[in-house]
């Protein structure tokens, strides 16, 4: 059943308030009256939604996740008989420009977010998110290439989250489409090939 409009707008400015709080000031030092006075909502309707700081940024988190989770649209990458410049264009276009797009819009949230280290389930919930993606993409087996599944997503999620993570805590930060272009690049050909292939330009140009 929808939320009623006055509760979505009261529980918006609850959370616009907790974003702004955490700008400012470290989460153990953020009272539940710093929240209400600031998004302007007596203690008793703060409590009416959520029991403590630490449910609402879990709340807060699990909302974020997903929005990210509909952005992802694996139905269209994952077709058959496609080659694999096909499969990777879909791959670019239908989840990474996606996922992207969608921190860059909700930017203030995840910067604050991502200060929090291990005081927020984030990146743990993005892991699960990843993780849930690839089972769908290779159904009927564990393995990528015969490496476990379990090594391969590692792998994958601590280098995809660092990348993110970078961009997203940058000062001087790209716009969307580069870091679509970057982390594709990085994704498709993979480090040691980027780097084997940047050696034998340096030794070609000396």
């Amino acid at each position: 059943m929808p939320e009623d409009r006055r509760v979505r707008k009261t529980k918006s400015a609850i959370k616009n308030a907790f974003i702004q709080l955490l700008e400012e000031k470290e989460l153990e030092k953020i009272t539940i009256q710093n929240i209400t006075q600031l998004a302007d909502v007596n203690r008793g309707t703060f409590y009416l939604h959520y029991e403590d700081k630490y449910i609402l940024l879990s709340d807060m988190e699990d909302e974020f996740i997903s929005r990210l989770a509909d952005r992802i649209v694996f139905e269209k990458v994952m077709m058959h008989d496609v080659s694999i410049e096909a499969f990777a264009k879909a791959f670019s276009e239908e989840v990474l420009k996606n996922i992207i797009t969608y921190l860059y819009d909700n930017i203030e949230f995840y910067k604050v977010i991502f200060k929090l280290d291990r005081k927020s389930k984030i990146e743990e919930k993005i892991s699960d998110l990843m993780l849930n993606n690839m089972k769908k993409s290779i159904p009927f087996s564990n393995t990528v290439s015969d490496i476990p599944i379990d090594y391969f997503h590692s792998y994958v999620n601590g280098a995809t989250v660092s990348f993110i993570k970078h961009w997203v805590q940058d000062e001087d930060r790209m716009e969307p489409d580069t870091v679509v272009d970057y982390l594709f690049k990085i994704i498709f050909n993979g480090p040691l090939r980027l780097m084997a292939n940047e050696h034998q330009h340096t030794d070609h140009t000396k």
